[in-house]
């Protein structure tokens, strides 16, 4: 008989490591076994220094103190007319002027317009003020400066009626001639500027000057008491004066008005000027009905004359 095998059992035995030295002590191929060096401190960060600039270069203007005032900036040009007004005392005013205005435009014109008829009455009344009554009609006031009918003469020297008067043709008219302004600013629009400023001028002297002399010379006759056929032959002698007067003058300030002053400021600029030709307008309303009073006075005495001269004496 075979015998049978035996088999032993091995105790299991770990793998050997490669090195006996702890894992501190170990050594890896790509280290070295030099100690290794400490650190450097680490340095502060300085800005980098500007390199020096080369004798080529222009060295770099220094800055100004700061206590220094700022230097004024060079102007490129001479300013314009408009530049100049709009900074100054005038400009601040026209500003909250059209602040008004866009607010309250009606408001702001019959304020504007009571102003300027206003000055325009105390001026021509200043500078022209009423004759003083005739020698025949001195005579037949009494001691209490009344005439034979209790009615006052006017004896000279400011009338307050005269202005109210002037006043309320100047408050009827501040509408209407601000809706004109702005409907020439509107229409007449060309291409040309110089056709579309002379074509506003020409419909300004023929359409709005007739119209408005013409209101003004009748309401001012009819608010003084006087009757149709006085309010006709006042207009008859001061209208077309009026008119003629207006051509030397108004075409002028219509062109520059429409060349260098805003839309928005073009009614104040035209009654500024207005000032001076509503004092030309109340002096010859005052002189146009001065002639229509002669005119009427004439006719009466010279036909009372001719009444004295045909009476026959009554013979004994």
């Amino acid at each position: 008989m075979r015998p049978s095998p035996t088999f032993f059992l091995r105790r299991p035995t770990l793998a050997p490591s490669r090195s006996s030295a702890p894992p501190r002590l170990r050594t890896r191929r790509y280290e070295s076994t030099t100690p290794p060096k400490p650190d450097p401190a680490p340095k502060s960060e300085t800005p980098k220094s500007s390199p020096s600039p080369s004798k080529s270069q222009p060295s770099p203007a220094p800055t100004p103190h700061p206590e220094a005032p700022p230097a004024v900036p060079a102007r490129s040009g001479p300013r314009s007319l408009r530049q100049i007004i709009q900074a100054g005392p005038v400009g601040r005013l026209g500003r909250s002027y059209s602040r008004l205005q866009e607010t309250r435009p009606y408001t702001t014109q019959i304020c504007s317009s009571i102003v300027i008829y206003l000055f325009g009455d105390l001026s021509a009344q200043y500078f022209f003020p009423p004759e003083k009554a005739s020698s025949a009609a001195q005579n037949k006031t009494t001691e209490s400066g009344q005439g034979e009918d209790g009615a006052a003469v006017e004896v000279g020297g400011y009338d307050p009626w005269r202005t109210m008067r002037h006043l309320t043709v100047g408050i009827g008219s501040s509408i209407p001639s601000y809706n004109w302004f702005m409907f020439l600013h509107n229409h007449f629009n060309f291409t040309s500027k110089f056709l579309s400023i002379l074509t506003k001028v020409v419909v300004q002297q023929v359409v709005f000057t007739p119209v408005f002399n013409t209101y003004f010379f009748s309401v001012h006759s009819l608010l003084s008491g006087a009757s149709w056929e006085e309010t006709l032959e006042r207009l008859h002698v001061a209208l077309p004066r009026s008119i003629v007067n207006s051509a030397k003058f108004w075409p002028m300030v219509t062109a520059f008005s429409f060349m260098y002053v805003p839309p928005q400021f073009r009614n104040v600029f035209s009654g500024c000027i207005a000032v001076g030709w509503q004092t030309y307008l109340s002096w010859l309303n005052q002189k146009a009905a001065k002639e229509v009073e002669g005119a009427l006075t004439e006719p009466a005495s010279s036909s009372s004359q001719v009444s004295d001269g045909n009476r026959v004496p009554i013979r004994a």
